[in-house]
């Protein structure tokens, strides 16, 4: 823009040269006007005379006629030749334009024997009056500029003589002469006064106040404006031109105050431009400006910035090149994705560039805004998607992704080697359509859990794969970001269910004759009492006082008897169904069903479960968990303390932030440090095959972990307990409670 307004102003220079002043213009004009209109008149006036002059000169030939007339008839008619010779000499003398008079005498001709007789007189060349020879004069005649002819006749009408009268032009053009020489001085004297008052009228009312208007306008500030204001004297015309150039000032100055503003106030917004701007002069290679933003973009001082070349911060220097090359043929540079180099760190921009006009230089302005984090995080999703993909494809657990209505759209070779079908028949059905029958009103409840809270666990179900062939597994669903898809991760727990169920039938086993050997005492209590009774009344010694607290004692012992009863039934009922329940509760059952055993092992429990919280469970799958855990104390203590020793089993909780922590201890010596780290992998047992399948405190670790998203982990303890040191192994559970588990 700039070297376009430097061009212009170079051709406007060119062409004021070649600009012919106004004052020169002005007075040339106004010379040619009224030598046009001075010829025009002088012209017309110049006809006017000679045309009058003619008229006048004809009028007075005519005069002359008739004088002559009078005067010559007589003297011809008398033959006094020299007389009517006087009478043309007096006449020629006092007619100035007369040229020739010449007179054709018949009368003397007859008596001469001619048919007349010339005589006359004509001017010479010093225009002297001579007498007219026909020979001499004759050829002088021809170039007169007007000749009069008229007869003279006697009394009887006859023509006795013929006058000639001949005017030349010399004597007209003497007066025209003359004539024209007074129009000329006339004419120059009125085109002078004309001319004079013209140029001082249009130089004082026109070229002085425009003259005035010109040095106001060249007397300018640093913006072009001029200083001064247009003054109001002087014509109307004038008056109207210098108010209109007034309120355009005023109108410009006005302009120029609120550009500057809005200049001033876009360069604060610039500055206090969350996007880092930049502008360089000079061809996009000098910065001149640059925001806060742009110099923590580029991590340098402004002193440190200005006057350098912005190319020195592209990683490839040729990229900005390329954008001026663009600039230059007014292209649009929009959201272009950069790479700078600060400090030898790659930098990335989405940068936007366009021509600007800055402190009236032409400029490059680039704004920059920072997607380094983006990008990284781009990179980082891409990697995550090809780990998700090759995790996706090769994990050992089959995963899968359906829609909403449970249709499969992809899964990889573990679901598709579980259930045993093709892709082509997977994709052609669905999750429900694979689910038992029976479990197939809680795979939907399953799916609505799924669009309400985002994700679900451990949800168990049967499902039908191919050849009809049933397989138990446990499942993990979390709904996409796209809230469009659900990832669902599956695991095979057919064979795990039936070893669970084994070990469940083993605890039961070991339970149902714990149960046997506590119920002798209840039963042989009951049996004593109706015995008694029995022989008393028998021998009639039978007091019916007696008879309500025997009474109330069998009703307790049955009471006893049926509360084992619902705690073993409760147990085997193998529910699935999870819901809140407290953690004192499942401690407190667990002990009822195993509290025949422990009694029969001379083990004393120490419980400290004053702490308590709700958690979400599943209540059976807990019990079995701790069932484990207390039978794996039971058969430390049982085989590595005497019966004549103490043998301990500390049942504590403890409450801490968001949870509750379950501690389990005995005093059995603990485990050694060989196989502490190993107690809950599957089939790791230290018992001999025929007592132990190692699968106890694995599915303990299980259920816990997977199934309760709680935490379990062991250690030996040392502890104090009435004064008496003990060691023993700790098994701690860590239980979040339900508001933070939800979180």
């Amino acid at each position: 823009m700039i070297k376009l307004i430097k061009k212009s102003n170079q051709m406007n220079n060119k062409m004021y040269n070649q600009k012919k002043s106004l004052y020169l213009l002005l007075f040339t004009i106004i010379i040619l006007s009224v030598t046009i209109i001075i010829s025009i008149s002088s012209a017309y006036s110049y006809v006017n005379i000679k045309n009058h002059l003619i008229t006048d000169m004809k009028n007075n030939s005519d005069n002359m006629v008739l004088e002559l007339k009078n005067n010559i008839k007589n003297l011809v008619a008398s033959y006094s030749i020299n007389e009517y010779e006087k009478v043309l000499f007096n006449e020629m003398e006092s007619n100035d334009i007369l040229f020739a008079i010449v007179l054709k005498d018949y009368n003397m001709g007859k008596l001469l024997g001619k048919e007349y007789e010339s005589s006359g007189k004509i001017r010479d060349e010093n225009w002297n009056i001579v007498d007219f020879d026909n020979d001499i004069h004759q050829n002088l005649l021809s170039e007169v500029y007007y000749e009069k002819v008229f007869d003279i006749t006697n009394q009887e009408s006859n023509k006795i003589a013929t006058i000639h009268l001949y005017i030349s032009n010399k004597t007209l053009n003497k007066e025209l002469d003359k004539i024209i020489f007074n129009n000329i001085i006339e004419a120059l004297i009125i085109s002078f006064v004309l001319i004079f008052s013209l140029f001082l009228t249009i130089r004082y009312f026109i070229l002085k106040p425009l003259s005035n208007m010109i040095k106001i306008i060249n007397d300018t500030d640093k913006d072009g404006i001029p200083n001064q204001k247009f003054s109001l004297s002087g014509s109307k015309e004038i008056f109207l031109l210098s108010n209109t150039m007034n309120n355009m000032i005023e109108t410009i100055k006005s302009s120029r105050k609120t550009l500057k503003d809005n200049e001033s106030r876009l360069k604060s917004l610039l500055q206090m431009s969350p996007i880092a701007v930049r502008i360089a002069t000079n061809n996009g290679e000098k910065i001149v400006f640059a925001n806060n933003s742009y110099l923590k973009l580029i991590n340098i001082q402004e002193r440190e910035l200005l006057n350098k070349n912005p190319k020195t911060y592209y990683i490839h220097e040729s990229i900005y090149k390329d954008i001026l090359d663009s600039l230059e043929k007014n292209k649009k540079i929009e959201n272009k994705l950069i790479s700078l180099n600060v400090n030898n760190t790659e930098v990335w921009v989405i940068a936007s560039y366009m021509n600007i006009i800055y402190d009236e230089e032409e400029a490059v302005i680039g704004w920059f805004y920072d997607v380094t984090d983006k990008i990284k995080i781009q990179k980082q999703i891409e990697e995550q998607k090809n780990e998700f993909e090759t995790i996706f494809n090769y994990a050992i657990d089959g995963l899968a992704i359906i829609d909403l209505n449970s249709n499969f759209l992809e899964f990889n070779g573990s679901y598709i080697k579980m259930t045993g079908f093709s892709r082509e028949e997977l994709l052609a059905t669905s999750c429900i359509k694979l689910t038992a029958p029976e479990d197939v009103e809680r795979a939907k409840l399953s799916f609505k859990t799924i669009t309400e809270k985002g994700f679900i666990t451990d949800f168990e179900k049967t499902c039908i794969v191919k050849d009809n062939r049933s397989i138990t597994v446990n499942m993990s669903m979390v709904l996409l970001p796209d809230k469009k898809r659900i990832l669902i991760s599956v695991k095979d727990v057919t064979q795990h269910k039936l070893i669970e169920s084994q070990s469940k039938l083993a605890s039961m086993g070991e339970m149902i004759g714990n149960i046997a050997h506590q119920w002798r005492q209840p039963l042989s209590l009951i049996s004593t009492i109706a015995s008694g009774i029995k022989v008393k009344m028998e021998f009639k010694q039978f007091d019916e006082k007696e008879l309500i607290p025997n009474m109330e004692n069998i009703i307790k012992q049955t009471n006893y008897l049926s509360n084992t009863i619902d705690d073993f039934r409760n147990f085997i009922q193998n529910s699935n169904d999870k819901g809140e329940i407290q953690v004192s509760n499942i401690i407190k059952k667990t002990l009822s069903i195993l509290n025949p055993s422990i009694v029969n092992h001379n083990i004393t429990i120490v419980l400290n479960t004053n702490d308590d919280i709700k958690i979400d469970g599943y209540e059976n799958q807990l019990i079995q968990a701790l069932i484990n855990i207390l039978n794996n104390s039971k058969d430390a203590l049982k085989e590595n303390i005497k019966d004549s020793e103490n043998k301990f089993i500390f049942i504590e909780t403890k409450s801490i932030k968001d949870g509750l922590i379950l501690r389990i201890r005995d005093n059995a010596g603990g485990i050694p440090e060989g196989i502490i780290n190993k107690i809950f992998e599957p089939y790791f047992t230290t018992k001999h095959k025929s007592i132990g399948t190692g699968i106890g405190l694995s599915m303990a670790y299980q259920i816990i972990t997977k199934h309760h998203n709680a935490h379990i982990f062991v250690s030996n303890d040392t502890f104090e307990y009435n004064h008496k040191i003990y060691t023993g192994a700790c098994f701690s559970i860590t239980f979040k409670n339900i508001k933070s588990e939800l979180s």
